[in-house]
């Protein structure tokens, strides 16, 4: 007995655009994908690269959603888990094309990114507003000159660099000034009363 198969997998029905390429924040090597692919492996580096694009048509209500996306776009926060992995790799890969790969800046936020998701394992915060913000603490203008950590003299008027990254790379309008706000605060030394900000302070101190 034949199976129909899904008209969304079905490549007759696709048009141009469908297929695309991803450059792996890793080593920047163009990977292809397929729209309906949630994840892909770099076959230069191995590393585990989201689909930006993902686009799930009608896995919102079919059963067989999870065999064909690897999550289940029907669980609550799915989707919203999938699209801040497509954030932090658009930003990732940002950065390293500005900034190149083994530069002081893309070592040091690689490194803080990672301490921010050990730290989300065990604090209650907004992974789509502290994520974003590990990752472009080091992308304004002073950063790019220096290098340098945070506590410098950046200001606010000195964070274009980040408005457009964020803009790029598809925050969510409700984080972004969050984000801003940590970014713009930790970098001239203030502080910020939230669960967020402590996770972003850590991530780059050390601290728990």
């Amino acid at each position: 007995m034949n199976k129909t198969r899904c008209p969304g997998q079905d490549t007759r029905f696709w048009r141009p655009g469908d297929i695309f390429s991803v450059t792996c924040a890793s080593c920047g090597t163009e990977v292809e994908f397929f729209k309906d692919e949630a994840t892909r492996r770099c076959t230069a580096c191995g590393a585990r690269l989201q689909n930006p694009r993902l686009s799930m048509g009608c896995a919102q209500w079919c059963e067989h959603a999870k065999e064909c996306l690897g999550f289940d776009p029907k669980q609550e926060g799915a989707r919203d888990e999938a699209d801040d992995r497509s954030v932090a790799d658009r930003i990732i890969s940002t950065i390293k094309n500005e900034f190149g790969v083994g530069s002081r800046v893309a070592e040091e936020t690689e490194k803080a990114y990672a301490n921010a998701l050990k730290l989300l394992k065990t604090v209650t915060a907004d992974p789509g507003v502290v994520v974003p913000a590990v990752l472009l603490m080091l992308a304004d203008s002073d950063a790019r000159e220096e290098a340098a950590l945070p506590h410098s003299s950046a200001g606010g008027n000195k964070l274009a660099n980040v408005k457009r990254i964020m803009k790029d790379a598809g925050v969510k309008p409700g984080a972004a000034d969050d984000i801003f706000s940590i970014i713009n605060a930790y970098r001239s030394g203030g502080t910020i009363e939230s669960p967020e900000f402590r996770v972003v302070k850590n991530s780059y101190t050390g601290g728990h």
